[in-house]
Formats: structure tokens, sequence, C-alpha cells
């Protein structure tokens, strides 16, 4: 009988077969006020010409509640993906709107463990809002992704408020 050894996966030994998808030895940019550490461009996907799409991991600080709200961001050119890598629960702002948001109509959703989401390109929305210390996201996006990114400050103060009998599990 053969046996196979198993080794610790790292980038070269497995370069031939694809990319490690990994944080180790990265640079990361704050984004989201400071509160979100952004490791871009870990990996390409080779989808299509025209799409360029690209894959990052965040790992988020907690959101201390109520949240103060003070912009909305949106991407015009491409749609963007969240995918909590542990299955954890985070929440959603959005508003409708073309060239600036419809403030009347800002709505939050907190997702079930295990949900993602994908918005639509030119969606209004808040930058990641994560319950747990350390979660971790894979985000999909296209490659221009910052200078893709317009910004609008909110034009009045908004709290989020989360009520524990959403979320049972956040600590007090």
């Amino acid at each position: 009988m053969r046996h196979l050894a198993c080794h610790p996966l790292n980038a070269s030994a497995f370069a031939p077969f694809g990319t490690v998808i990994d944080t180790e030895g990265r640079t990361a940019d704050l984004i989201n006020e400071g509160t979100t550490r952004r490791y871009a461009d870990l990996a390409s996907l080779d989808l299509c010409s025209d799409g360029n799409p690209r894959l990052h991991l965040y790992l988020a600080s907690a959101r201390a509640f109520p949240l103060r709200l003070t912009q909305l961001e949106r991407h015009r050119h491409a749609s963007q993906v969240f995918i909590p890598l542990n299955g954890q629960r985070f929440i959603v702002v959005v508003a409708p709107g073309a060239a600036q948001p419809e403030w009347e109509n800002i709505q939050a959703f907190l997702s079930a463990p295990g949900q993602a989401i994908a918005l639509h390109r030119g969606s209004w929305h808040h930058g990641l809002l994560a319950l747990n210390e350390g979660d971790r996201f894979a985000v999909i996006d296209g490659a221009g992704y910052r200078s893709d990114t317009e910004e609008m400050p909110l034009p009045e103060e908004i709290l989020l408020d989360l009520p524990t009998s959403l979320y049972e599990d956040k600590p007090a």
C-alpha cells in the first residue's frame, strides 16, 4: 500500500496547481474608517476577458452598537460579493438611489448564519459591518475597486441599533 504524506500548504509547493489564498506576509490597507483590514488581490479569477474580477480577504473589527453611520458608498462598474468564511452573521445597510442615495429609504438587514450577499452594480451601501472581532470574509469585486468607489456623506446623523432580540449571541 502506498502512503501519501501530508505537508503544510505553502505557495511555492502549490504553485503548479493554483494559488494559495492567505494573508501571511501580506500588507493590509485600512478601510471603512480604519475598522477593516483589506488584503487585496489575493487571487485573480479567470472567468472572462472583460470582467477582470478579483478575490479579496477582509478581516473585520467588531462594530459597537448603537453605531453612528457617516457615509454610504457604491461601485458603478462592478457588483460586489461578500462571503463570511465562518458562517457568521453580519449587517448590511443599503439605500436605493441613482446619483445619490435616497436617504429616507435607507434600510439595514442582519444576515442569517451562513448567508452571503451579492450587491448589484451601483447599489448604495455602507462599508462592512462585522459583529465579531476578526470576522473573515471573502470578497469578490472588480479589479478597479478603489477607483470605482464613490462615497457620499450622510446629510444627517443616523444611529444604527442592534436589539439583542435580533442577535442573541452578541456580547453585551
